[in-house]
């Protein structure tokens, strides 16, 4: 059976997340941008509403995947992929997510949200956008 030795959840105690993206894109193009449109939300919308807001919008692409191409055939002996359009709409879809992703925590600053509850919430719906499957070939 496993078990936490005392002074390893001594430490779980003094754990805190800090992300830190140090990249000359993030820091002069996207953290101006996210800054700006956090503002657009009005301050009486909860952190977790965008946080789940961006994680529909991961949910309907995959919807559109399994309509257009349930077996995930994509151009394979001879099965047309889905149309066009939708891959246009999985790169909005994948950008608008990215950005509500990086807008619910300036939110929660904002609104007093902030706090373990809605770290863990965002984590976990990052965790349901990064999954994978693993196919044998």
């Amino acid at each position: 059976m496993a078990y936490l030795p005392q002074h390893s959840l001594d430490n779980l105690k003094k754990y805190a997340y800090k992300g830190v993206d140090k990249s000359l894109f993030s820091r002069y193009v996207l953290n101006p941008f996210w800054t700006w449109f956090v503002t657009l939300w009005p301050l009486s919308v909860a952190p977790n509403t965008i946080t789940l807001t961006g994680l529909s919008i991961v949910l309907f692409n995959f919807a559109t995947l399994l309509y257009y191409d349930p077996m995930y055939l994509t151009e394979k002996d001879g099965h047309d992929g889905p149309p066009h359009w939708v891959y246009y709409t999985w790169g909005a879809g994948l950008f608008l997510y990215q950005t509500l992703d990086a807008i619910d925590g300036k939110q929660a600053r904002r609104t007093g949200m902030a706090g373990p509850l809605g770290e863990m919430f965002d984590h976990g719906c990052d965790a349901l956008n990064t999954t994978r499957s693993s196919s044998t070939p």
